[in-house]
């Protein structure tokens, strides 16, 4: 591992990492590490704070000092569509998920798109099929070179579903639109539902023994609410909503390949999805693989950096109701200590962010 090398004493680093603090396999335990450069476990102090983020979206804003919007009520469309086609976004635009909905006696649980290995030919089949269907209304479904869809041309103001990743592996009752004024949105949903049900993609996707894509889950279709800032901030990340965040308020983004630890100063954000989306797919192997990724990339670098008192703090973000600051070692201070991987995924989640967790995963 690379040891950072910075120089700005006042530095901070806060790594927003959705999912570092779910369960991983035992095997991680076990596995061999590099001590020779990682910061003995008593050499920083930490503690670990409560924060009302639900999703990365949320725990970016803050972050960035932004107003922190309800979940069902986040401007994610304006932002993604704007960076992944350089045009600004239609008037009407909202997230479009393909998703399965499994169901039982009396809810329904989200799988989300990451978790069925859906092949462009059936995502394309499957738009138009529905763009034959709202056409006629004015409506059309797009689909971005990220991959990305969006319904275009339905007012949002009574959206005010939760994001797909929000509730994936979760019953849906409590997300599902519930403004007075959402009928037009519960219809759509309806419909597509209908659509969906024996349509030739999912006849092969069953015959083939894999779970259909039984309907298209609508969010994130709310206006900006951004604040104009004069942070002194470096955002690191990938993620199409986070670059077209930081593009609208004017802040440097950096790619994870061309961030430098010896250039760092101010405020560096990071955002790293990698777990998260690992987590979303349902692959353990993955899951695993990444976390430990997510370790010799950006925590043990951040870490040592405490310890060596080159960064004054170190902000680790589970983006679900709890993160874990570090601060360099104080001698009046004996019950802190610093945190490594394995101790991040077990005790370190309070009761209260495991509820809220949970909230949205039963």
């Amino acid at each position: 591992m690379t040891l950072p090398v910075i120089t700005d004493t006042s530095a901070r680093v806060t790594l927003l990492a959705p999912g570092c603090f779910s369960t991983v396999a035992q095997q991680e335990e076990g596995e061999s590490r590099n001590n020779g450069s990682q910061a003995p476990i008593d050499q920083n102090d930490a503690v670990a704070v409560q924060n009302s983020s639900q999703c990365y979206e949320q725990a970016l804003a803050v972050a960035l000092q932004q107003p922190a919007a309800s979940l069902g009520e986040l401007p994610i469309a304006q932002y993604r569509y704007f960076f992944e086609t350089g045009a600004s976004a239609p008037a009407h635009c909202v997230c479009a998920d393909l998703v399965h909905l499994q169901a039982d006696k009396d809810n329904a649980r989200l799988l989300p798109f990451a978790a069925l290995s859906v092949s462009h030919d059936e995502s394309s089949a499957l738009i138009e099929s529905v763009n034959q269907l709202i056409n006629p209304d004015q409506l059309r479904v797009e689909e971005t070179c990220n991959g990305h869809l969006y319904l275009c041309g339905m007012p949002a103001t009574s959206l005010d579903t939760w994001p797909a990743h929000a509730v994936a592996n979760g019953k849906i009752a409590n997300y599902l639109p519930r403004d007075s004024q959402a009928g037009d949105w519960r219809r759509l949903m309806t419909e597509v539902q209908m659509l969906f049900h024996d349509h030739p993609v999912n006849t092969a996707r069953v015959a083939a023994g894999q779970l259909p894509i039984n309907a298209m889950w609508f969010w994130g279709g709310a206006k900006s609410n951004a604040v104009p800032t004069d942070l002194d901030v470096v955002l690191i990340a990938e993620d199409t909503y986070a670059s077209g965040l930081a593009s609208q308020l004017n802040i440097t983004l950096v790619p994870f390949k061309e961030f430098k630890w010896e250039a760092s100063k101010g405020h560096v954000i990071i955002l790293d999805t990698t777990v998260y989306e690992a987590w979303l797919s349902g692959d353990q192997e993955k899951l695993n693989h990444q976390k430990m990724n997510l370790l010799t990339q950006w925590i043990q670098p951040a870490q040592q950096a405490v310890a060596n008192g080159h960064i004054s703090e170190f902000t680790l973000d589970g983006c679900e109701g709890q993160s874990i600051i570090e601060t360099p070692k104080s001698s009046t201070v004996s019950y802190a200590r610093s945190f490594r991987i394995k101790d991040w995924l077990k005790a370190r989640i309070s009761k209260k962010s495991q509820k809220n967790t949970a909230k949205a995963k039963k």
